[in-house]
């Protein structure tokens, strides 16, 4: 029969960021309760497992049910092994401690869930080579920079590559202001040195990145594309960093991504709905007839690269900077709209640079709090704990 399903992936990051899209689907009735699957084993870890169903578009909101998933999640093995049970986390995580995996040993999980019992396909865990390198280039002068990853296995078994990547990056206010306005008291103050000068942010990819060696000669990637950059970006201001992970994954995981990326592109995104056809490798094994989507992979290793990049190594280019507002010009905005100081301070703009006028007591310029605060410009004064610089 016909029917209209909504199939959202709700992994860790949709678990606080709903996505809702509408995909007609010719399913039979059983499969308007499919059980989403998404997380992976790895040795000598923590790993947490998403669990999620699909349901019917006639629901205005997103029903507790898809994602209060009560169930029971372990780790199994083809010798008999079965782990103490995955901690329930709440709204469908699970929390599964892993130890040490038997090379010589296939394994999977199994999920006892509403009177049925799903299990994954057994397997032994794979091996994953370190990354050759990660570098950069930039093809034209002010154009975007391209991120690229190196690796290659002389024991010719991974064939099959998964990578994600996180960033973090340090910038700067447009302006460095020590100087700063208490409107509740109606004062000025200095702190130096300027606290909200330098900031750092990060993001980390929420994409598929899969390559393969398979039809090569050489079981090597060289410079394989990761993702790019507008040089102009915040990113490159001061100094900027991208850690690069890679896991070696099973033929089977490479096709079910690679379906997956080839969906989404028809579709419009990661995590818009996915047709029941697209298949991985867990089964309900109580009941044939009710299905499960993800693919869970075994294995042994993840390695990372890191590399940093300053903003004289690219051309960047110009971008408009923040204006500053003169005293003079403040004080017309204020008689002109009859407001306060305090009022404006409540606009958005702060004393902007480090002096006040001599004669009046007042900031000689005023800007945007966007141009004078660096957090204001979505940054945070957390810096990273490998950070090389000084800066504060």
């Amino acid at each position: 029969m016909n029917s209209k399903v909504l199939f959202c992936l709700l992994n860790l990051a949709l678990l606080t960021n709903s996505c809702i899209s509408e995909f007609n689907a010719k399913l039979p009735l059983n499969d308007k309760q499919i059980l989403f699957v998404d997380g992976n084993i790895m040795e000598n870890s923590e790993v947490i497992f998403n669990l999620s169903k699909s349901f019917s578009m006639d629901s205005l909101t997103i029903p507790q049910e898809s994602v209060n998933i009560n169930a029971i999640l372990t780790m199994i093995g083809g010798n008999g092994y079965e782990s103490a049970p995955a901690i329930n986390l709440g709204r469908g995580k699970y929390l599964l401690y892993v130890g040490e995996l038997d090379d010589n040993v296939e394994y999977g999980i199994r999920i006892e869930y509403d009177g049925d019992t799903y299990q994954s396909s057994l397997s032994k865990p794979i091996f994953t080579p370190e990354i050759d390198s990660v570098s950069w280039i930039q093809p034209e002068p002010y154009g975007d920079v391209f991120f690229r990853v190196s690796t290659h296995d002389n024991s010719n078994e991974a064939k099959f590559f998964i990578w994600n990547y996180a960033e973090d990056w340090e910038f700067i206010a447009s302006q460095e202001t020590t100087l700063f306005y208490e409107p509740l008291i109606n004062s000025y103050y200095f702190i130096e040195p300027a606290p909200y000068y330098y900031c750092w942010r990060s993001f980390e990819s929420n994409t598929f990145l899969i390559g393969s060696t398979e039809s090569l000669r050489e079981n090597r990637v060289v410079n394989k594309p990761l993702y790019r950059c507008d040089p102009v970006d915040l990113r490159f201001s001061v100094l900027y960093s991208v850690i690069v992970s890679q896991k070696a994954i099973s033929k089977g995981a490479y096709d079910y991504y690679l379906n997956k990326i080839q969906l989404n592109e028809e579709m419009g995104g990661l995590f818009t709905p996915q047709p029941s056809e697209l298949n991985g490798n867990i089964s309900c094994i109580s009941d044939p007839s009710k299905k499960a989507m993800g693919y869970i992979e075994i294995t042994k290793n993840a390695t990372q690269k890191r590399i940093f990049l300053y903003p004289n190594q690219i051309t960047r280019g110009y971008y408009k900077s923040c204006d500053a507002i003169s005293a003079d010009s403040v004080l017309s905005i204020l008689n002109e709209l009859e407001i306060t100081y305090a009022d404006f301070y409540g606009m958005g703009y702060r004393p902007s640079g480090m002096n006040i006028d001599s004669r009046t007591r007042l900031p000689l310029e005023w800007a945007s709090v966007y141009c004078t605060d660096c957090i204001a410009n979505g940054g945070t004064k957390n810096k990273p704990d490998f950070w090389p610089n000084d800066h504060e």
